[in-house]
């Protein structure tokens, strides 16, 4: 390998013999003797000269990026396909995909003698595609994004007469952000070099750490983020019942905890013991969820529908929705059972690794004893019962109603929750089922009447919920583990499953990361405030918006009434004039509120009040109405956001765990940045390094300034 190493960097440097007799030969393109053909949308895939004698296979990645090799002008290679190889694997470093954009055939033996590799986002889409997206065709479908940008990096070469290839041209700027690492396998020209990496459960089999051999984590006490509790070497926690099983695999799980913190000294669980000292509970974190919960902690839904084991151990999710409006995990429990004092154990444990901050709103299952936890855990946190877990019970609390008319129930069930317009509509609508199934008897129907407005949708259109509110499970986050985790799981399956489905998250979100910040969305009309939508959102939600801007155009605009400076109108859509939305709106303050409150329930502002506002010459959103989670830069706003928050909880361990997820998630974006380029690189790794020794010197300061006793 490394003869092979030594040949590539002699290949590289141009060689004086060829280049004497390649210089004074080469004619120019377009001279007498060659002709000049054009290939278009061509990529260009990693090819392997497996035929030449002496050549070796290895990764040209590895040369760049680290201050070894960039591309430079007169740079030759031994043939084409090394120079299309070598300037894949700086583009795969540097964070940008490329295409093959033209080459010229020699007229005298049709050969190649040049070739131009560029930036994927060269040139612009051609007319014919912009057309193709938009008008009528827009209504039926969603137009494909925009990926062409004009750019103009590029690396032509050219054949000498030796037969060697060097670098005629080179255009190193993009006019474009380029991609972090985490989204350069999303590139197209680097899809097929995607190998991911093996998760933390796929490395149980390493020596020294196996989930099958017993592994003490119960003697150290000292890692960040563990819950001290008596100590008993080499024991199985077993208990009774249910928990005989879970005590059996529990070295498995212990194990599986054990390898977690020593790749992510963050990680933190904690164990709740019996009155006996055997294990009954668990619960855990890693940082990558700690992180997100600092960023979109305003929505948290608790899920115990979740089993585990023959025993039916329940699987208790803390999940949450980022800003491409996917689901992310903030926590996860096996729990003993589900009493009041395991939820109350389990919030206060949660809340400890989250540094105390509240959930603005929580939403659980529809049970006593959760909502008593609740009560006495998040007194600061608003609290709302899951739709979907009410509908699920149906069949077991009303199974004699469910037995003779389920079709004709659920339909009518399900107009008077979901279609009724006012809590009037609602009430009538109630009274009337109640009446007609013989229903005025049952205990949970009317526990359930007392709490309508913590359920049904027409009392809660103030909340913001966002997005997480669904009738079915499927359209909700409670979907997480679907697919990976059931009844039949056993804990010894169960870490490598939990793994999985991570990984599958993560890759998600990384995914809509990429189309974000890589790709332009097709505007379906010239409006301003469209544009701004897709210069602001992420990709996800500016669909959901630019559904709303479209749609705006199809409403006609009345106005009712004038009250100083706010004004009332009437909104309703030109084939549909029967069906009314109220919009009031102060144009002084910029302030406006639609009947339907989809701004207050989802935080994307509605068809109606877009409507009024392009009626009064109002043409770009109020910074009021840009709810900043949804933004492409949600995790860097929030980030800052913490801030106050740590120097209130100065020198408390809930302020430590806050600090350590900053300080976490900014060493994370030094790093990501820091591969932009070579010269990034450098100017990355020594402000990392000043600062460590910045950092270092401070604490030996303030070491130093103690009182010594």
């Amino acid at each position: 390998m490394q003869e092979g190493i030594e040949q590539y960097i002699m290949e590289v440097v141009p060689s004086s013999e060829c280049e004497a007799k390649g210089v004074d030969s080469f004619v120019a393109l377009g001279d007498e003797g060659y002709e000049h053909s054009v290939a278009e949308e061509v990529e260009a895939p990693v090819v392997l000269d497996d035929g030449k004698e002496g050549y070796v296979d290895f990764d040209l990645s590895q040369y760049i990026g680290g201050g070894v090799v960039e591309p430079t002008l007169g740079m030759e290679f031994t043939s084409e396909d090394d120079a299309r190889n070598f300037y894949n694997a700086y583009a795969k470093q540097t964070g940008f995909s490329i295409r093959v954009n033209s080459y010229y055939r020699s007229k005298k033996d049709n050969s190649i003698i040049s070739r131009e590799f560029c930036c994927s986002k060269e040139g612009f889409r051609r007319e014919r595609h912009a057309k193709k997206d938009s008008g009528e065709d827009a209504k039926r479908r969603r137009a494909r994004a925009l990926t062409r940008e004009g750019c103009k990096a590029l690396m032509t070469v050219r054949r000498r007469d030796c037969g060697r290839w060097y670098v005629a041209k080179l255009e190193k700027n993009h006019n474009h952000e380029l991609v972090t690492p985490a989204m350069r396998h999303f590139l197209r020209s680097h899809k097929q070099d995607f190998a991911p990496e093996k998760s933390c459960s796929n490395s149980f089999s390493s020596p020294g750490l196996s989930l099958d051999a017993p592994v003490d984590v119960l003697t150290d006490c000292s890692s960040f983020g563990k819950m001290e509790f008596a100590v008993q070497s080499n024991v199985n926690y077993i208990g009774r019942g249910r928990l005989s099983t879970f005590g059996i695999d529990a070295q498995s799980l212990l194990g599986f905890f054990k390898i977690m913190q020593a790749s992510d000294p963050a990680f933190y669980y904690a164990i709740q013991v019996d009155e006996e000292e055997r294990l009954s509970s668990v619960f855990w974190v890693d940082t990558r969820s700690r992180i997100a919960y600092n960023c979109f902690s305003d929505v948290v839904a608790f899920d115990t529908t979740y089993q585990v084991n023959q025993y039916k151990m329940p699987f208790a999710t803390f999940t949450g929705v980022n800003h491409h409006k996917h689901s992310v995990l903030f926590g996860c429990a096996l729990l003993a059972d589900e009493t009041e004092s395991t939820f109350s154990w389990l919030f206060t444990t949660w809340l400890e690794a989250m540094s105390g901050r509240q959930p603005g709103l929580i939403i659980t299952d529809y049970d006593p004893a959760i909502s008593r936890a609740v009560q006495q855990v998040f007194p600061q946190s608003s609290h709302r019962y899951c739709k979907w877990h009410i509908i699920s019970k149906m069949p077991k609390e009303l199974g004699h109603v469910y037995s003779v008319t389920p079709r004709t129930f659920q339909v009518e069930f399900d107009r008077c929750i979901n279609k009724s317009e006012t809590p009037d509509a609602f009430e009538s609508t109630w009274q009337m089922l109640l009446d007609k199934y013989n229903l005025r008897g049952n205990n949970w129907l009317q526990s359930l009447y007392i709490d309508r407005k913590l359920w049904v949708p027409v009392y809660m259109r103030d909340t913001f919920f966002a997005g997480m509110y669904a009738a079915q499970r499927s359209g909700s986050v409670n979907s997480l583990f679907d697919g990976y985790v059931n009844s039949g799981t056993t804990l010894q399956d169960f870490a490598e499953q939990y793994e999985k489905a991570l990984d599958e998250r993560y890759e998600k979100e990384a995914k809509a990361e990429f189309e974000t910040f890589y790709t332009k969305p097709v505007l379906k009309t010239p409006l301003p405030v469209e544009k701004q939508g897709a210069d602001i959102y992420t990709r996800n939600m500016f669909t959901i918006f630019q559904d709303e801007v479209f749609e705006s155009l199809l409403f006609a605009v009345k106005l009712s009434a004038e009250d100083g400076g706010t004004s009332s109108y009437e909104v309703s859509r030109f084939d549909e004039e029967h069906k009314t939305y109220f919009v009031v709106f102060n144009i002084a303050e910029q302030l406006a509120s639609c009947s339907c409150k989809m701004f207050e329930f989802e935080g994307i502002l509605c068809r109606h009040v877009l409507a009024v506002f392009k009626a009064t010459n109002v043409f770009t959103l109020p910074q009021c109405y840009i709810l900043k989670r949804w933004t492409r830069n949600a995790k860097e706003e929030v980030m800052l956001d913490l801030l106050p928050c740590v120097e209130l909880q100065a020198n408390s361990q809930k302020s430590r765990n806050l600090q350590y997820n900053i300080l976490y998630q900014e060493a994370i974006k030094c790093a990501e940045e820091g591969m932009a380029s070579d010269q990034i690189f450098k100017v990355a790794l020594n402000a990392l390094r000043e600062a460590r020794v910045k950092i270092v010197g401070a604490k030996r300061n303030a070491m130093k300034s103690m009182p010594q006793n």
